[in-house]
Formats: C-alpha cells, sequence, structure tokens
C-alpha cells in the first residue's frame, strides 16, 4: 500500500467513526442503567429474553466501578461513564498524526481490551449476553488494530522522510 497523506487520513477517519460508535453504545448503556434503576419495569431495546439482556448486566453488581471499586469511592461510576470518557479521548488523540499520541491510543486501548476481556469473563458468570457490552468490545479491539495500522504508517512516512534527507 503505498504511503499517502489520504491513508493516513483514513486510519485516523475510522479511529474517529469506531469512537463515534463506541460513545453512542456508552451513552446508550447509561440511559438503559440509569433509566432501569429508576423505572423497574423499563424494558430496553437490548433486553430481548432472560438471557439475552443488557439492563441486568449494566444494571448488575459489575455494571458501575467493574465490580471492583468500592461503592463509597470517588470513582464508583457507571461503566458506561469510563466508556464515554475512553472514547472521547481517543476521539481527540486520533486528530493527532504524532507518534506519541498513537502510543497513548495504543495503551490506552491495551487497557480497554483487558477490560472488555474481564467484562466478557463477567458476562459468563452472569450467564447473560448484553449485546450492547459486547458491541463495545468489538469496538475496541477495531481501535487497538487501527492504531497499531496507523504507528506502523507514520513510522514508514518518517522514514521516508529520512531517505529523503
Amino acid at each position: 500500500m503505498p504511503i499517502t497523506p489520504e491513508s493516513l487520513r483514513n486510519i485516523s477517519t475510522g479511529l474517529i467513526l469506531m469512537c463515534i460508535i463506541g460513545t453512542v453504545l456508552s451513552y446508550y448503556a447509561y440511559i438503559v442503567e440509569t433509566t432501569k434503576e429508576n423505572d423497574e419495569s423499563y424494558e430496553a431495546l437490548c433486553d430481548i429474553n432472560e438471557h439475552i439482556s443488557c439492563s441486568r448486566v449494566l444494571t448488575s453488581e459489575y455494571g458501575k466501578g467493574f465490580g471492583l471499586i468500592p461503592n463509597n469511592s470517588i470513582f464508583y461510576f457507571p461503566n458506561s461513564l469510563y466508556g464515554l470518557g475512553f472514547y472521547l479521548l481517543i476521539t481527540g488523540l486520533s486528530i493527532l498524526n504524532d507518534h506519541s499520541s498513537v502510543f497513548t491510543i495504543i495503551f490506552l486501548g491495551i487497557l480497554s481490551n483487558i477490560a472488555s476481556i474481564y467484562l466478557a469473563y463477567i458476562l459468563y458468570v452472569l450467564r447473560d449476553i448484553c449485546i450492547i457490552c459486547i458491541s463495545s468490545y468489538i469496538v475496541n479491539a477495531l481501535i487497538l488494530i487501527l492504531a497499531f495500522k496507523k504507528l506502523r504508517l507514520l513510522s514508514e512516512i518518517k522514514k521516508t522522510k529520512q531517505k529523503a534527507q
């Protein structure tokens, strides 16, 4: 694949698109969780049956602070708010085309994928399927893949510039 400004722009656009999707998923998860907490009769679109229910997962003990943070901590928020912060931060970093920004995206992407594996295990423990959750795990994996592609492309651009000098 030839190195062009368009290819770098395409990867950045892909990252931003994944972040938009992740932000929408996180926002919807937040709406589902807070609405269900206030109205027990609420049924979300992602509540398909008793084993495919995002509201059951999101309102479980693992839906806030990843089930790890004590409920009296200042960091005890719905997991979806962590997701919103993550996707907004990655969006901002995706606009920048420098190695340090991409390394930060990769580092945060690795952390988000570790969290995704942990939360997927929680789905197994709860014996539930959460379509919103699984969709966000896929988005996190794609962000990491795109970040590695962007790093490779930036490195190739740097080598090309060094050869030209």
